[in-house]
């Protein structure tokens, strides 16, 4: 079967959630014997395409004329689907420009849709951009939802009678608490370095919508707590002015590798996600603490977030857009609680979101839209 993702970016040269989602689930097509290849945006502007590979895979970079509120302009995304000539499309939402594109030159092609997220922080567009999407996904093979929650919540989900929920997984060989004497000595470093105390961490883009100010006005208030913030983005330089200049107990590592992340992980008091829009459809980190055997603090968001991580069982929940009830959750996780919070959560991780056993239900969709038999036995 030969399967072209769509997605604007990809990840290593992009680090998001969605973009790792899309390369690992290449990767596992890949192994399990199918033709992968990429399309996605240039990450410059430009008008010529570009050509590269990522593990012996296919990049294929589009024409991108601009961007504007993290959505690239690409005219010439659908001809670059017809020229590949896939036995099926897989598109990874939001991206306007790829169903503009597949509706005016891919609409031939067999169609799979993972709807990641509602359309948040543009949602001045919705009302002349919902038409064409609620006809591109109701003529998708299957369009492919991360959690029921998001289905019910979302006003384009709960339209369709297309949907199939499948759950983002984790790679618990990435993500598991510390089992080898290298990965406790990791751990012990890891927290040395940050001085031998406890710390909560915070995991992801540093954009508006996390919460981020939500998350240092809480920190003002606890005033004691380490609190280690791990990403980058549009507002970097706001996290360091306001940890410099209020004294906040804050840490700041740009882009780790995913090895000293897990490290850190591992030696967390507890994972904090703060988010306050719904663009935080699921939270990924969520699922890569969970594995780690560590609890989550997330806010209520009528999303996957509230879905993965459970009130007093898995975690926190506390009201979005709340410092001092999230700095009162800080708190709480500084009792004994925090320890059975952190063995549901390891449990719940490890018994119904395996990245490879879910990966292989997104495979048997796209196999059943191209048309493809899976072999007997």
């Amino acid at each position: 079967m030969r399967v072209l993702e769509v997605y604007k970016d990809i990840s290593p040269w992009v680090r998001g959630g969605i973009e790792r989602y899309v390369s690992e689930l290449g990767r596992f097509l890949r192994d399990a014997g199918h033709d992968v290849c990429f399309l996605v945006a240039r990450r410059r502007p430009g008008l010529r395409p570009g050509r590269t590979e990522l593990e012996g895979m296919q990049v294929f970079e589009a024409p991108t004329l601009f961007r504007a509120l993290s959505n690239p302009f690409c005219p010439g995304f659908g001809a670059m689907m017809l020229a590949r000539r896939p036995d099926v499309v897989h598109v990874h939402l939001p991206l306007p420009t790829a169903v503009i594109s597949s509706l005016v030159w891919g609409g031939a092609l067999p169609t799979v849709v993972t709807y990641h997220s509602d359309i948040v922080r543009q949602r001045f567009v919705m009302p002349l951009y919902r038409p064409f999407l609620l006809r591109f996904l109701r003529r998708a093979r299957a369009v492919l939802a991360t959690s029921p929650t998001y289905v019910e919540t979302s006003k384009v989900l709960s339209r369709l009678a297309n949907v199939e929920p499948i759950p983002i997984g984790v790679d618990t060989g990435k993500w598991h608490p510390p089992e080898t004497r290298d990965e406790r000595d990791h751990v012990s470093l890891t927290r040395r370095r940050l001085g031998e105390e406890d710390y909560f961490l915070f995991v992801g883009r540093f954009r508006s919508y996390k919460g981020i100010d939500v998350l240092l006005d809480a920190w003002r208030a606890l005033g004691d707590k380490r609190l280690v913030m791990v990403g980058n983005g549009p507002l970097r330089e706001h996290v360091m002015k306001r940890t410099e200049t209020e004294g906040l107990r804050v840490t700041i590592e740009l882009d780790v590798e995913d090895a000293e992340l897990a490290a850190l992980y591992r030696g967390a008091r507890a994972l904090i996600l703060p988010s306050t829009e719904r663009s935080e459809a699921y939270g990924m980190v969520i699922l890569e603490a969970m594995a780690s055997g560590v609890p989550v603090v997330s806010s209520d968001l009528e999303t996957g977030v509230s879905w993965l991580n459970e009130h007093e069982a898995t975690g926190l929940v506390f009201r979005r857009g709340d410092p001092s009830a999230l700095a009162e959750a800080v708190r709480r996780m500084m009792g004994e609680e925090r320890d059975v919070y952190a063995a549901n959560a390891l449990s719940k991780a490890r018994g119904g979101f395996s990245q490879s056993v879910l990966f292989d239900r997104v495979m048997r969709v796209l196999e059943r839209s191209a048309g493809v038999a899976r072999p007997s036995g």
